[in-house]
């Protein structure tokens, strides 16, 4: 009995303030990957993305996205495009390896991006600095029906 209570404490202490997730519910949020450089920028995007209902995960670079989706799967992902080691338009068809259909999100700083990969193999791509509301309505937009 003691291990359930705990269980569910746990589960409560992770829901997003105001809002309490069964332990089913908890299973159900969306997944989302969070692919940037920045440590600010993920953490900011983490918070708002795990206040708001969604089991976020986060990747420094590509080479980390790249292994992340090989290990599980994702309902979202969001894919900065200049990054060390690997960047976002080297990463984008290693993830479609694993990930075929997952909708993507590529966020750059330049406005006048013409990469063939952010036209062609992407559901959406953000100018940054976007404001994380517009970044939320874009990825509850990609969701799938059952998230």
């Amino acid at each position: 009995m003691d291990g359930v209570r705990c269980f569910k404490i746990l589960v409560l202490d992770l829901a997003p303030v105001g809002e309490a997730y069964s332990g089913l519910n908890f299973m159900l949020r969306p997944r989302i990957l969070i692919v940037d450089d920045d440590t600010n920028v993920r953490s900011a995007f983490h918070r708002w993305f795990s206040c708001r209902g969604f089991d976020a995960d986060e990747a420094q670079d590509g080479v980390e996205a790249v292994e992340k989706c090989s290990r599980g799967a994702y309902d979202v992902i969001t894919l900065d495009l200049e990054m060390p080691r690997m960047t976002g338009v080297q990463a984008l068809p290693l993830i479609r390896r694993s990930q075929p259909d997952v909708p993507i999100v590529v966020l750059t700083g330049y406005a006048n991006e013409s990469s063939p990969v952010a036209l062609n193999d992407v559901a959406r791509v953000l100018v940054k600095p976007m404001s994380l509301r517009e970044l939320e309505d874009v990825v509850r937009e990609l969701l799938p029906a059952d998230k």
